[in-house]
């Protein structure tokens, strides 16, 4: 990937924190020809190890593991499942790459299970003090995860837009459910990349799709 060409985006316009666009007009007018998208299985090759303490104390690196592969598998097909039930119209997905399609790719570079010592830490500081008093060490008693990807054209070999995002609980004053169990809240979090990722690709990567809400209001 283009790391290092990688540059923060508006939030009002991206989903992503991230991202880079191929500014080759020619490259993108040679990908409006494809009509058809493979979706790779999500990498985990480049898996960083667990970097919060109250992850690493939760949870071993093998349940990790193990975990992160079903999570990856999920993952895949809600990205799957997200593009086949676009609108009418839009790309075929399709099983092998080949001269008529785009390749998409995408990897989960970080992954620091929801601590649910965390949650209950946060919940007693709220009760102690005052709701909302948790905010300032919540970043490190939360879990994390974070992806990256790319779209490519496969017979030019032409890399056409390249992401990067994060996501940790969202949860604000109010802890959910989210906050006392250690993989549910990536689940929910892959669904709506899925979603993100696929209008993101359907719009080539110009049009404003916007990230969900600072707060999640469903359980599951």
């Amino acid at each position: 990937m283009n790391q290092h060409a990688l540059i923060k985006t508006d939030a009002a316009k991206s989903p992503f924190l991230r991202d880079w666009r191929n500014k080759d007009a020619a490259a993108w007018t040679e990908a409006e020809k494809r009509k058809r998208i493979y979706i790779s299985p999500v990498g985990l090759d480049h898996l960083r190890p667990m970097s919060r303490t109250l992850s690493k104390i939760e949870v071993t690196e093998k349940s990790r593991q193990k975990n992160v592969r079903k999570l990856g598998d999920y993952f895949h097909e809600e990205i799957v499942k997200a593009f086949k039930s676009a609108p009418p119209g839009n790309r075929e997905v399709v099983p092998a790459a080949d001269a008529d399609s785009l390749v998409l790719e995408v990897a989960i570079i970080e992954f620091n299970p929801n601590p649910v010592i965390g949650g209950l830490v946060r919940k007693g500081i709220n009760i102690l003090l005052w709701p909302g008093a948790e905010t300032a060490v919540s970043h490190k008693l939360k879990g994390n995860m974070a992806i990256e990807g790319r779209l490519m054209d496969f017979k030019t070999k032409q890399v056409l837009y390249e992401f990067a995002d994060a996501e940790q609980n969202r949860s604000g004053i109010i802890l959910y459910v989210h906050d006392y169990t250690t993989y549910t809240y990536f689940r929910k979090a892959c669904r709506e990349w899925a979603k993100q990722i696929e209008a993101v690709v359907r719009t080539e990567a110009a049009s404003t799709v916007k990230d969900g809400p600072a707060a999640t209001l469903l359980l599951w």
